[in-house]
């Protein structure tokens, strides 16, 4: 569905001025949700833009909606034109953008809620979901799950509402995640699959937003313990990286396909995707924060395999080096995760169960089970059964509560194991 009212050839002439204003390449609008050939059609005029490809390229030029789409009529839009407070809502966001450049990530989220607050009070769904999605933003890197996940119940209610199908998709996808990190599984899986439903009859077909949903559909069946399909979907990801003919795109898929290689135990086939990933990502164009968070999913996976500690080591030293120039609690909590597998697989037990021990707020349910499983190994190690049972119960309970029962069952015979060891 396309935005109401936009005029061709003047929103692509509009674009395409905005785009060479600021020195940007068509790949660097494009993002990971069109393909650079899209927006080269957008710019001729020769294609109709969708509500959320207008999202993506606003925010790809750091420009507010209304500039791209000047005169053109937004889907129920027009409360917010009229009402003064719209301006209100500009200078709150503007304000937001200001602290997160800054660095002071607690500030822009205030200043990112009081926005999106204004805009449900006083703008219409246009308003709504280009906030809110500001504001999920902020929420990711300050690890709020579940605030993050009852934003997301209540936008992908205002995307149905508008109608635009490239939207829904997106934020499906979004609330999958958030229902992942929060435990709720079969959730998680059923809007993932929704998702992928209508994904092929969008313009997202093909697209990176097209690989981002099975490697999420990948994740959450992972995380599971559903594992019967997932080579066919991990091949799926990388032929649709693969047409994309983007580095960037085709990096975060073999990084995606390398943890689910690790979780199924095929460990050769982990660390020819980690190395591959490495070969892709390890680019200017690459953030220090995208960096960090690569090293950390490649030092996780490759303790997964069992792969050799030299190579585990560069992996860690650069997630260190790049986390601690980031400031995102989400990133640091699932550090401790890693850095607590990590001295396990030294043989430093004693460090591995005091870092064990501290179980982050910000940490993912899921993150929180292989925690308990590292515990528990470090005071196996140490020749306390009884506390190493329970801790490992623990973690057979919490697999349990997410319906993660094959995960459970593994953890059960690793407690039979301990037992009888």
């Amino acid at each position: 569905m396309s935005i109401v009212g936009v005029r061709q050839p003047e929103f692509g002439q509009r674009l395409r001025q905005l785009r060479q204003e600021r020195g940007l390449s068509q790949r660097d609008v494009a993002g990971d949700v069109v393909n650079p050939s899209y927006i080269s059609l957008l710019e001729t005029g020769a294609r109709v833009p969708t509500l959320e490809v207008v999202l993506q390229i606003a925010q790809a030029l750091d420009v507010n909606l209304e500039a791209l789409v000047a005169d053109a009529t937004l889907p129920v839009k027009a409360a917010a034109d009229e009402n003064p407070e719209a301006g209100r809502a500009l200078v709150l966001d503007i304000l937001a953008r200001s602290a997160l450049d800054f660095g002071d990530l607690d500030d822009a989220g205030e200043r990112y809620q009081r926005a999106y607050d204004s805009a449900v009070r006083d703008g219409g769904p246009s308003w709504v979901l280009e906030r809110g999605i500001a504001l999920q933003d902020i929420l990711i890197l300050r690890a709020d799950h579940h605030s993050r996940y009852a934003l997301l119940n209540d936008l992908v209610e205002v995307a149905e509402q508008v109608g635009v199908p490239e939207l829904i998709v997106k934020l499906r996808l979004d609330k999958a995640a958030a229902a992942r990190d929060c435990g709720h599984m079969a959730e998680a899986l059923r809007l993932t699959e929704s998702a992928m439903a209508i994904l092929p009859d969008t313009e997202l077909a093909d697209t990176g937003e097209h690989v981002r949903a099975l490697g999420v559909l990948i994740s959450v069946k992972v995380d599971s313990g559903d594992t019967a399909d997932i080579a066919p979907l991990v091949d799926r990801m990388l032929a649709c990286a693969e047409r994309l003919g983007s580095r960037t795109v085709l990096g975060r898929s073999h990084w995606a396909a390398s943890v689910a290689y690790a979780r199924l135990g095929a460990g050769e086939l982990a660390e020819r995707h980690v190395r591959q990933a490495k070969d892709m990502l390890a680019q200017p164009g690459t953030s220090i924060r995208e960096w960090g968070r690569f090293a950390r999913a490649a030092a996780s996976a490759l303790l997964d395999a069992d792969a050799e500690l030299a190579e585990i080591d560069q992996y860690v030293n650069w997630m260190r080096a790049a986390l601690e120039l980031v400031d995102s609690p989400a990133d640091h909590a699932k550090m401790v995760s890693i850095e607590a597998r990590y001295a396990l697989a030294r043989g430093e037990y004693e460090r591995a169960l005091e870092l064990s021990e501290n179980e982050p707020d910000e940490l993912p349910s899921v993150e929180l089970v292989r925690l308990r499983r590292a515990r528990g190994r470090a005071l196996h190690r140490l020749g306390r059964t009884d506390e190493a049972v329970d801790a490992l119960r623990s973690a057979a309970h919490l697999c349990e509560e997410l319906a993660a029962y094959r995960v459970a069952a593994q953890v059960w015979r690793e407690i039979d194991d301990v037992r009888s060891a």
